[in-house]
């Protein structure tokens, strides 16, 4: 699984830099906005550099992350039966935190870049009563399907506007790493918190 992940992501880190070389030769070079201070193993999924925004409409890279425990899926708000059950399930795991698991950031990642933007989202995290170590992810369609195939979580947008959509949540490591995979949903919060407890 590492290895798919780590082949993925370098084809697409290829296949991007090869877009953004086009019509660079009288560009000014830009800085980067934030100086890694680990380097990042093949395996990362902050290796993919794309610029998200948050729910408060903020500029924000999955790099950002590193440093802190991650429980990360993909939903989207307007779903009405699995992305309630999804989330509802990671606020089980949440409630059986204690002080060590404080800096575990929680990360939804949305399908849908045509409603799902920051206002909604912010919207949605006060319905659904997220707190601040809750992170709501809003991108563009190319960035959602690189996501979703780094993940290995498949999707179809309906003609209703709707998503059909597998079901995972996984937890990263301080680099981002995937350290443990779940599928399905009304799942059991132990395997999680077991898997958090070798990164504490």
């Amino acid at each position: 699984m590492k290895r798919i992940i780590s082949t993925l992501i370098t084809l697409m880190l290829i296949s991007f830099s090869a877009q953004s070389q086009q019509g660079k030769c009288c560009s000014t070079p830009s800085t980067k906005s934030k100086e890694k201070t680990v380097q990042l193993p093949e395996t990362s999924i902050y290796q993919l550099d794309h610029q998200w925004q948050d729910q408060s409409g903020k500029s924000f890279q999955l790099a950002d992350l590193q440093g802190n425990p991650v429980i990360l899926t993909m939903i989207f708000t307007h779903c009405e039966y699995a992305c309630p059950m999804m989330v509802n399930d990671l606020k089980q795991i949440e409630s059986q935190f204690t002080d060590k698991h404080s800096k575990t950031k929680f990360v939804l990642i949305s399908f849908d870049h045509e409603r799902d933007i920051p206002e909604r989202l912010n919207e949605y995290a006060g319905v659904q009563g997220l707190g601040e170590n809750w992170l709501l992810l809003h991108g563009n369609a190319e960035q959602i399907k690189e996501i979703s195939l780094v993940l290995d979580i498949s999707y179809e947008q309906l003609e209703n506007g709707s998503f059909a959509h597998a079901n995972k949540k996984f937890v990263l490591d301080q680099n981002g790493t995937i350290l443990f995979e779940q599928e399905g949903l009304q799942t059991k919060a132990e395997p999680v918190l077991k898997a958090l407890t070798k990164l504490l």
